[in-house]
């Protein structure tokens, strides 16, 4: 699974070496301490929804929006352990704390070279300078490329060093305990019901273009749908390969089901007393888009494949009114 248009999220540890934030290791983490623990009966929706709590909390913490954002990891963990004791978890939480840590996951290593060189050219000294030279170093390294220009170097270095004061701790907010306590979870029946025949046909098991999930509103509250494009594309008309122009007036009534989905959503949790995590957070799925780019668009190559379904997210994006906290596709 991929995510579209992402702003890059990357977790420091504490020697320096930032990793790539990785939403499945992280779920797979944390599903790990949950089966021995007396854990949730659905431990991949708890597990799902608190990495889409961290990951929300993350990007909304008032960094820059341009460039990657670098979060400390620790952070992250006291965040992960905060929610699974937040939802009555405690002995899950203690386990989560001693399974391998971020920090222990990386390489530390000290290089000379790059130290001195960035001494000679930037205003670097003292602990921000051997921060910086760590940064560059396990960057080079990661991709290979331990023998590099001095100009990749330097460029890396400036980067690294605008990035350390974005580092820091990030506060999480979840929802009152009184819905920790209820463990609630609205199921779809209780607002798939009140949306019209069109898009309940969307819904329905002989076409599924469109499907959502339970909503749980003990730890991040949010409408999870799953969309696919061949049950769309069916019965259009259209010859394959299709193009993204060609395509796009065909998500049209998904996009109408959307809106109809997020508006019954809302008002089912205000008739059970949800009013305050409302207007939920909508989460979109494009479930096949990848074998759709490959298969009905004729698209070869995976940098090929995103800039197509990048455009497909942004025109059906663009017929929804809520906008989405996230998108991905399978």
């Amino acid at each position: 699974m991929i995510e579209l248009s992402a702003q890059a999220i990357f977790l420091q540890d504490s020697h320096g070496c930032a990793v790539p934030f990785a939403p499945d290791d992280l779920a797979a983490r944390i599903r790990s301490v949950l089966p021995e623990n007396g854990a949730d009966p659905d431990p991949d929706a708890l597990a799902r929804d608190a990495v889409s709590a961290v990951e929300y909390a993350l990007r909304h913490a008032g960094k820059p929006k341009s460039g990657p954002l670098y979060v400390k990891a620790s952070a992250v963990d006291a965040m992960i352990a905060n929610i699974l004791q937040s939802v009555g978890f405690h002995d899950a939480a203690a386990a989560y704390g001693r399974t391998k840590r971020i920090d222990d996951e990386s390489e530390h290593f000290q290089d000379a070279r790059i130290a001195a060189l960035l001494r000679e050219r930037l205003p670097l000294n003292g602990d921000r300078l051997a921060a910086v030279a760590r940064k560059v170093s396990n960057t080079l390294r990661s991709i290979g490329a331990d023998a590099s220009s001095t100009d990749l170097v330097f460029e890396l270095a400036k980067h690294f060093a605008d990035s350390l004061d974005a580092v820091g701790a990030v506060n999480l907010s979840l929802p009152e305990p009184g819905w920790n306590d209820k463990g609630f979870i609205l199921p779809p029946e209780e607002f798939t019901s009140r949306i019209s025949a069109a898009s309940a046909r969307l819904l329905d098991p002989q076409c599924r273009a469109v499907k959502v999930q339970p909503v749980d509103l003990r730890v991040f509250p949010a409408l999870r749908v799953e969309l696919r494009f061949f049950p769309l594309l069916r019965g259009s008309g259209l010859e394959t390969p299709v193009t993204e122009l060609a395509f796009a007036p065909l998500l049209a009534p998904a996009a109408a089901c959307v809106d109809e989905l997020c508006i019954a959503a809302d008002d089912a949790c205000g008739r059970h007393g949800g009013e305050s995590v409302t207007p939920l957070k909508l989460m979109l799925h494009f479930a096949d888009a990848e074998v759709f780019a490959s298969e009905a668009m004729g698209c070869s190559g995976r940098k090929a494949s995103a800039g197509i379904l990048n455009a497909l997210a942004g025109f059906f994006t663009g017929m929804i009114t809520r906008r989405p906290e996230e998108i991905t596709c399978g």
